[in-house]
């Protein structure tokens, strides 16, 4: 008796195994199986892109500053050697500075002076009024 209850509790088991499997029927997706690999990847890629396109304008306008910099290092270089020249001449050359001299209004004591025009026509230049005149004694 034993054995027959143990084999009725057994299919009623089975049964009722059997009964859900029919009901429950397989869950169905509502997704493919694609579809969140294909949004994981288009949003990598999203990123990637995004990245690479910022670092790449970035590049291009320190490349642009680059260029611009060198650009003005260079005009300061040609600048500086011009300068450097007229340095030279300045410290060297006897007629620059003498021109440069005149400029100042600057003249050596041995070269003559010139008389204005005005000063010729009227004959003799005055004398400065606090210039003593030598005396014999």
């Amino acid at each position: 008796m034993k054995n027959e209850t143990t084999r009725r509790n057994m299919r009623v088991r089975r049964t009722r195994r059997d009964e859900i499997a029919r009901v429950s029927k397989p869950k169905r997706r509502i997704l493919p199986w694609w579809v969140p690999v294909a949004a994981s990847l288009t949003l990598v890629l999203s990123i990637t892109a995004t990245v690479n396109v910022r670092s790449w304008i970035d590049l291009s306008n320190e490349q642009q500053q680059h260029d611009e910099l060198n650009q003005r290092v260079q005009q300061m270089n040609e600048e500086n050697l011009g300068l450097q020249e007229e340095i030279y001449y300045l410290k060297n050359d006897t007629d620059t500075i003498e021109r440069e001299a005149k400029k100042y209004g600057l003249v050596r004591p041995q070269s003559k002076l010139k008389l204005s025009s005005r000063a010729g026509e009227m004959g003799n230049a005055e004398e400065p009024t606090n210039r003593q005149t030598p005396t014999n004694k």
